[in-house]
């Protein structure tokens, strides 16, 4: 995918995916934690408590977010995953941004998600310059177990 280079004094707003809701579809009720949990033509509305804050770009490219949380603080880099188009049942195209930090989703746009709007995933476009997380199973490596706890044991390597 290739991303439009923008201005690096423009201004976004971001918000931890836990403030937005799957109102109707496939995934209607079930929280945000990854991108995996976001199925087109899904219907999404922001929740009451949803919280928008300013963040800036880090570069023209949009590969990550800056987050200020205080001045004593380090800034969060929110790491671009995806671009996210939706659509309001008006026929407005909001153009959102999934980005992540520590485990932790963030939708991030140039404007916040109207309270009272349905907004409509239609497509989803992920960045080709991230490595995605993959788990793979490892060797068997044996392992001296007691003879009461005999349960097989598997091992994971988690690649990033």
């Amino acid at each position: 995918m290739i991303v439009a280079p923008v201005s690096h004094d423009a201004s976004f707003k971001a918000c931890p995916t836990d403030g937005i809701r799957t109102e109707f579809g496939v995934c209607r009720g079930e929280p945000i934690r990854r991108l995996e949990d976001l199925m087109l033509g899904d219907v999404y509305l922001a929740k009451q408590a949803a919280t928008w804050t300013k963040v800036g770009a880090t570069d023209t490219h949009l590969s990550a977010f800056s987050l200020d949380l205080a001045a004593n603080l380090p800034a969060k880099t929110l790491k671009n995953l995806a671009h996210l188009i939706f659509m309001t049942t008006t026929g407005r195209r909001t153009d959102v941004y999934a980005a992540a930090h520590c485990g932790q989703l963030y939708f991030v746009s140039d404007t916040a998600f109207e309270q009272s709007a349905e907004y409509v995933l239609i497509d989803i476009r992920t960045r080709e310059d991230i490595m995605p997380l993959k788990i793979e199973p490892v060797p068997v490596v044996a392992v001296s177990v007691s003879a009461t706890a005999r349960q097989p044991i598997s091992t994971m390597r988690l690649h990033a």
